[in-house]
C-alpha cells in the first residue's frame, strides 16, 4: 500500500484521491453513498460527514465512530450534523480531558485541531440505532486504514468495540476482549507509528447502560500523556 511522504501538499492530494474513491465506491448493500443521495448535494470534499466538522490532516489525535448515522437524518440536516447532539457534546468534554479543545458544531470560530470519521462512511437506512452488518466494516477498512496512513496521528481513540475491531482489523491486528482493550494503559502500536485506544462510546445509551460518563473520564486519562 502506498505511504504518505508526510508534507501537506501530499497530504492533500492522497486525501483528495481517497475521498474520490468513497465517492465512487459502491460495494455495500444496504447502504447509500452520500455522492448518490439527491444527486450528491448534501455532499462534501471530506470522507465523511463527521469530518465536516473535524478534519484536519495533521491532526494529533484522530477519533473512529462506528458509522455516522442513517440517510434520513442526512438529509433531513442537510448532510450536517446537530450541535446538540448529546453523543458530541460528551466527546468535546472527554477530547478535553486528553488536552484537545474542540468546539461545538456551528461556533463562529470553529477551528479543525483533530480529525473525526467513521469505520463505515456510507449511510444506513432504519434510524441512528439501525442494525449495522458485518461485511460493511470489511468492506470499509481499507479506507480506515488509508485515512490513518495520511493523517499519521499521535494517537487513534475508536469509540466502541465494532470501531475498535475496525482499526485493528484494518491493520492486521486481532482485538482482545474489549473490556481489556480499553483497560490498556498504553494502547496498541500500529505501523503508522501511531498509538491506538480503544473507548466506550459516550452517547446517553451506554453512559446509562455500560460505562457511566465518570468512569469515562478515567479511561480518558490514560491517553493524555501519550500526547
Amino acid at each position: 500500500m502506498r505511504k504518505t511522504t508526510g508534507t501537506t501538499m501530499d497530504k492533500l492530494a492522497e486525501y483528495a484521491e481517497l475521498v474520490l474513491a468513497r465517492k465512487a465506491c459502491r460495494r455495500c448493500q444496504g447502504l447509500e453513498n452520500p455522492a448518490t443521495i439527491q444527486d450528491g448535494r448534501f455532499d462534501s470534499d471530506q470522507i465523511g460527514p463527521w469530518s465536516m466538522w473535524q478534519g484536519n490532516l495533521d491532526a494529533a489525535v484522530l477519533v473512529v465512530g462506528q458509522d455516522w448515522g442513517d440517510a434520513d437524518y442526512f438529509v433531513e440536516n442537510d448532510g450536517r450534523d446537530l450541535p446538540r447532539n448529546p453523543t458530541n457534546r460528551a466527546l468535546i468534554e472527554l477530547l478535553d480531558i486528553v488536552g484537545v479543545t474542540v468546539k461545538p458544531l456551528g461556533s463562529p470560530d470553529l477551528a479543525h485541531v483533530a480529525f473525526f470519521t467513521n469505520a463505515i462512511l456510507c449511510l444506513k437506512s432504519g434510524g441512528l440505532q439501525g442494525a449495522v452488518r458485518p461485511d460493511w466494516f470489511r468492506r470499509c477498512r481499507h479506507f480506515l486504514r488509508r485515512q490513518i496512513e495520511i493523517v499519521r496521528p499521535k494517537a487513534v481513540i475508536y469509540l466502541g468495540e465494532r470501531a475498535c475491531r475496525a482499526v485493528l482489523e484494518s491493520f492486521d491486528l486481532l482485538a482482545k476482549r474489549f473490556r481489556d482493550e480499553v483497560g490498556d494503559p498504553d494502547g496498541r502500536l500500529l505501523t503508522t507509528g501511531s498509538r491506538a485506544f480503544a473507548v466506550y462510546h459516550c452517547g446517553t445509551r451506554i453512559q446509562n447502560t455500560h460505562r457511566p460518563m465518570a468512569v469515562q473520564r478515567i479511561d480518558w486519562r490514560r491517553i493524555r500523556r501519550h500526547l
